[in-house]
């Protein structure tokens, strides 16, 4: 769709109803408003990201906290229970 000054020679072949405006202007609206929804996820997708991030580095010093109290060197394999039980793994 363009403007008349997109186009210099034009001539009007119709109007549009009340209710074509409204419905035009209706469906622009959902789709502004859809955009916009999808801007707020994508910005809260980016968060939830740096989230597990920090999650992740978070989780290594703590197992790497556990290894060093326990004596384990690294390079061995080992994991928990879920009654807190730490095994060594054979790999």
């Amino acid at each position: 769709m363009g403007t008349e000054d997109d186009v210099p020679d034009t001539r009007v072949i119709g109007d549009l109803t009340v209710s074509e405006v409204r419905a035009l202007e209706d469906v622009q609206a959902r789709m502004d408003a859809t955009l916009r929804r999808i801007g707020e996820l994508e910005v809260e997708r980016h968060r939830l990201v740096a989230s597990v991030s920090g999650i992740e580095v978070e989780s290594t010093r703590v197992l790497e906290s556990i290894a060093a109290r326990l004596n384990i060197p690294a390079g061995v394999g080992w994991a928990v229970d879920r009654d807190g039980t730490v095994r060594s793994v054979e790999p």
